[in-house]
């Protein structure tokens, strides 16, 4: 993928797993890329064959892309699973999240925990700071039908949108995230930043160990027909 290309390409993963973390930071959005797997129980994209092994890196990252697409693939044991930065489209569709940011350790993650047993977990080896993805900077998302299960943060949405595109977050699943849901993040936090026109609904978040939906900052976004069940 050479900078400042204007080529289109799509690469398409046979089933397999694919060990080893991918980043790749263009200076100019001029190139667009898809990937796409042979499915969620098939395609495995990871940062390393472990969780200890991959805790540290992201799995996928990229930066300044025009277009990028991510599709029927499974993502695993690293820091943040998908981290697109600085593009003017993302799409997401059907992609399984899992081990992202901690390494899964159940009775962390079903509200069984202690405070004091949970503090422990958090400050130890078995998490780092990640998550399912985290899509930043971005003027278009569409987020459709993933399953996020056993993450650190599940799908983190950071300063996405603008005022003349509708983003969308439909028809996923989030289950024990360590931290909120499904989260409109804001790199500011003094009200002027965050997403923008972004509609997050009918999707399904289910013990997540903090908000199951949060919004912080931002404008024009609308929850709508979502389920949230045993948030901490």
């Amino acid at each position: 993928l050479p900078d400042g290309s204007t080529t289109t390409y799509c690469f398409r993963l046979a089933p397999g797993t694919y060990t080893g973390p991918v980043s790749i930071d263009h200076t100019s959005k001029t190139q667009s890329f898809s990937i796409v797997g042979s499915g969620t129980n098939n395609t495995f994209i990871q940062s390393a064959s472990t969780f200890a092994g991959g805790k540290d890196s992201n799995v996928l990252f990229f930066k300044s892309f025009k277009s990028v697409e991510l599709k029927d693939v499974c993502i695993r044991h690293g820091l943040y699973g998908f981290y697109p930065r600085s593009c003017d489209i993302v799409k997401v569709r059907n992609v399984k999240f899992q081990y992202l940011g901690s390494d899964g350790t159940v009775n962390r993650h079903d509200l069984s925990g202690t405070q004091a047993e949970q503090a422990a977990y958090w400050a130890s080896s078995s998490t780092s700071s990640g998550g399912a993805c985290r899509i930043r900077d971005v003027d278009e998302l569409q987020l459709h039908d993933c399953d996020v299960s056993y993450c650190l943060r599940g799908l983190r949405v950071q300063d996405v949108g603008n005022s003349a595109s509708v983003s969308m977050i439909t028809g996923n699943k989030v289950l024990r995230t360590l931290e909120s849901g499904i989260y409109l993040a804001s790199g500011s936090y003094d009200g002027a930043g965050g997403c923008e026109n972004v509609h997050v609904v009918g999707n399904y978040i289910y013990e997540a160990f903090n908000n199951g939906l949060l919004c912080i900052g931002g404008k024009k976004n609308s929850f709508q027909s979502n389920t949230v069940c045993r948030s901490a």
